[in-house]
């Protein structure tokens, strides 16, 4: 009995230890001025390194910011794996660029910047909805910097000769464009698809895609437990039923369906818009340079992704990323300094031309913009939403199986679901 009273007061005077002295450190560097301090720090992420130099580079010159940032770019395929064998020897960054993707698995090892620094409702007031999910009980374990949110291109051409002059803004209205624009052969081949989805394997972007029905019908899919953990209400979300939503997705690569407009031998999703194909295409604000390149005359436009008939709060999906200091820095105030700059009004100047992505500030997301595309992006950014993914490449396999037992008739509708939600909570309690 007194080993264990001795141990708990052990435990409970580390605790206030660590506590003290993370108020401590970061109160006391509150108070100093950080124009007169020289901070260097380390960053790792997954942004170009040229353009991020650049853009910190040329923010702290003209602000007169005693700051350096090493910056290092990772591939987004080993960013994790480094990362982990990184801290595990003890050398990792100060800040990673973290993805929302990432947020459970890292957030054991992130420094949390308490709401005494950095209260609640100022950070709902700087940073649009999405950036919530970096808010625990802990703190803040990110300040939102950028939001690639998932969008709707459209090629013009094939809306004109349909006779259609604007983008449908409901899914109702998408499934109105398949026996417009859709073209088949005698063998039922597509020649000419309104809309690639149905499929997992040559759709882009299809688990986003479909996170995204599954949150305008109300499902985010995943939610905190009482007890602090996660968990799957991708089978049990109320109202919100997630068959109707992949339901209505599967019936694009179903033959007997009126919505028939995609199929498995197709190539990819992108590819075959670029070629002119295709009439629409569901992909990242992050994609427009790409689809530009590719096909430098392709007549196509950007709109909203579209919604639920009726919604009266419309969403999308959208890719955050945020500024989150390591427990392993060694200047964890400094770093916060420093992170708290570059996720200011006055650095998103800097870098808005760089990335060419809008911003997770809500006082640097403009309604209209000096280019239609870019008035989309920042309105898409505005009604962005993510959930916690615990583990992407896995979660990615939890999807395709959901799709392709169902389309392959391997299991029903709710059978698929009801896998998927169990597969999904094994991952979250793992």
């Amino acid at each position: 009995m007194k080993n264990t009273k001795l141990f708990q007061y052990v435990v409970m005077g580390l605790f206030v230890f660590f506590l003290l002295v993370g108020a401590i450190l970061f109160s006391t560097f509150r108070s100093s001025d950080p124009a007169l301090t020289n901070i260097n720090i380390t960053v790792w992420g997954t942004l170009p390194e040229d353009s991020f130099n650049s853009f910190a580079r040329n923010y702290f010159s003209d602000s007169d910011l005693k700051y350096t940032v090493n910056y290092t770019e990772k591939d987004p395929a080993i960013f994790d794996r480094d990362l982990v064998e990184a801290l595990a020897s003890g050398v990792g960054p100060d800040a990673i660029i973290l993805p929302t993707d990432l947020i459970l698995r890292y957030s054991n090892k992130i420094y949390p910047i308490p709401y005494t620094t950095l209260p609640e409702l100022t950070f709902k007031q700087n940073f649009i909805q999405e950036g919530e999910l970096y808010l625990n009980s802990s703190g803040v374990l990110a300040l939102p910097l950028m939001v690639d949110p998932l969008v709707m291109y459209w090629n013009r051409d094939i809306f004109n000769n349909a006779g259609v002059t604007k983008p449908p803004v409901d899914w109702a209205q998408v499934s109105s464009l398949v026996p417009k624009m859709t073209k088949l052969d005698k063998a039922q081949n597509v020649i000419t698809s309104a809309i690639a989805l149905g499929e997992y394997r040559n759709v882009n972007n299809s688990k986003s895609i479909l996170s995204a029905l599954f949150m305008q019908i109300g499902n985010p899919i995943v939610t905190p437990d009482n007890d602090g953990t996660f968990k799957s209400i991708l089978r049990d979300a109320g109202s919100a039923d997630s068959s109707i939503a992949l339901q209505f997705y599967t019936n694009f690569s179903n033959p007997n369906k009126l919505e028939y407009s995609w199929n498995r031998s197709l190539a990819n999703s992108l590819d075959v818009f670029t070629n002119g194909d295709s009439a629409i295409y569901l992909g990242f604000a992050s994609e427009y340079m790409t689809i530009k390149n590719k096909n430098p005359n392709l007549n196509f436009d950007v709109a909203l992704l579209p919604q639920a008939v009726g919604a009266r709060t419309y969403s999308t999906f959208g890719n955050m990323l945020g500024l989150a200091i390591m427990k392993n820095s060694a200047n964890p105030a400094g770093t916060f300094t420093v992170i708290t700059s570059l996720s200011s009004a006055a650095a998103f100047s800097y870098w808005k031309d760089i990335f060419n992505l809008p911003s997770a500030r809500q006082d640097s997301v403009p309604d209209i913009s000096d280019s239609v595309s870019k008035t989309i992006f920042n309105r898409s950014a505005i009604i962005s939403k993510g959930w916690y993914d615990p583990n992407s490449a896995q979660t990615s396999a939890i999807f395709q199986d959901m799709i392709e037992s169902y389309t392959t008739g391997r299991e029903t509708l709710d059978g698929v679901i009801n896998t998927a939600s169990g597969r999904l909570d094994s991952l979250l309690n793992n």
